[in-house]
């Protein structure tokens, strides 16, 4: 997996905590607070524009400022570590997600791609309460298992922990998949199947003994 270090500013003067960022990190002595927010290109294939975040992270080991960090929040695992998504341009090309790893106290981050296979209009890409799983949508576009499918990698070593059946999809041009997690490593996927009227495939387990159980919903998820 390639490895990105990205030096950060050493930031100061926070704003109020903001919803956009996790709510767990309130009841440590670690806090993060979006500073302010900007309107740029958008890594989503069907939007021209999109918002991209300033947040704060302060914590006993210093403050830090991470730029162009995108939605879900950033999670807090234990007290020396920060996970999320920032999204990364270069040579001026369309802003690809990465993965950032902000280590307190370090004074920098971090990155590495997300796997190849996340749908490309998949937004829930969620790293577990742990901080040892990605839970996400992943997309096989093969002649053979056509569709989307419910997926858990190892994030450390990008390593298939579970994978659900393939064949969802739907024909619409936003995302109507969703996930979560609960600690520390047990979550729910759910994948649209509406190109077929077969509602939403739920896939739920936990991620450190491989268990899974796959269901139905005929309602989409309201998770968020």
């Amino acid at each position: 997996m390639r490895v990105r270090v990205l030096l950060i500013l050493i930031g100061a003067g926070a704003t109020a905590l903001s919803g956009a960022c996790n709510g767990d990190s309130d009841r440590s002595s670690t806090h993060i607070r979006v500073i302010d927010s900007t309107y740029t290109e958008s890594w989503q294939p069907m939007e021209d524009t999109g918002t991209v975040y300033r947040i704060e992270v302060v914590s006993p080991l210093g403050a830090d400022t991470v730029r162009n960090v995108i939605p879900p929040a950033p999670i807090l695992v234990g007290d020396s570590l920060v996970i999320g998504l920032l999204q990364f341009s270069e040579d001026s090309s369309t802003p690809q997600r990465q993965i950032f790893r902000l280590r307190l106290g370090k004074h920098r981050i971090e990155t590495s791609p997300i796997p190849d296979d996340v749908w490309s209009s998949y937004q829930d890409l969620l790293v577990s309460p742990d901080g040892r799983y990605l839970a996400y949508v992943g997309e096989d576009t093969t002649p053979a298992n056509p569709g989307t499918y419910g997926i858990v990698r190892d994030l450390k070593t990008g390593e298939i922990v579970i994978k659900g059946p393939g064949g969802g999809g739907c024909d619409c041009d936003e995302d109507f998949n969703h996930a979560r997690w609960f600690a520390p490593d047990s979550f729910e996927i759910a994948v649209a199947h509406t190109s077929s009227n077969g509602g939403w495939q739920r896939l739920a387990g936990k991620a450190s003994a491989s268990r899974i159980h796959v269901d139905t919903l005929s309602d989409e998820p309201d998770w968020h």
